[in-house]
């Protein structure tokens, strides 16, 4: 059961985060923007992705000192398939999958 400290800790979070972002939302409608702009917003969610990830795959901890060769190489599969399909959706599933079965052999 959630302590209700918790609950009032996590209520405020989100108000805090729905808060400041909703007024961009809704003032988004009347200011133009110009495409340069458009064309830099399109690359936030990659960018955001790729800040996300990217700690993870150059300070990957080893265990006993041995390199977990089954993560570098999903990491690996996962680039390729989101160099050959565009998408950031189907690397992670390539990766995900690929680090499952490996860990599973």
């Amino acid at each position: 059961m959630i302590s209700s400290t918790l609950l009032v800790v996590i209520c405020v979070a989100a108000a805090a985060t729905y808060l400041t972002r909703y007024p961009s939302f809704a003032l988004s409608r009347y200011i133009k923007m110009s495409p340069d702009i458009e064309r830099g917003f399109r690359y936030v969610p990659i960018g955001v992705f790729a800040a996300l990830v990217a700690p993870s795959i150059f300070y990957h901890p080893t265990v006993d000192g041995k390199i977990e060769w089954a993560f570098y190489i999903a990491v690996l599969v996962a680039a390729v398939t989101s160099w050959l399909a565009k998408s950031p959706l189907w690397a992670m599933v390539t990766g995900v999958l690929i680090i499952a079965l490996l860990r599973m052999l």
